[in-house]
């Protein structure tokens, strides 16, 4: 929760059910990453890689989207 990951390389990482909570993820690499059931409530993922991203599940509630628009599903 309300981590600072600006820029960290997540490639392909199991992140099921993580709470990214207010975290700082611009410019992440979260390419192919495990993100089923994660709560990016609040969250900024401005710039982000998500491709190829398992996003199931996922709660996008206030979350910045990597193409900088607010997505409120989940809320």
């Amino acid at each position: 929760t309300g981590a600072n990951l600006t820029g960290a390389n997540l490639t392909g990482a199991n992140l099921v059910q993580a709470n990214w909570n207010g975290a700082n993820l611009t410019g992440a690499n979260l390419k192919s990453a495990d993100l089923r059931y994660a709560n990016f409530t609040g969250a900024n993922l401005t710039g982000a890689n998500m491709r190829r991203s398992s996003l199931e599940g996922t709660i996008f509630c206030r979350t910045i989207m990597p193409d900088g628009t607010i997505n409120n599903s989940g809320c």
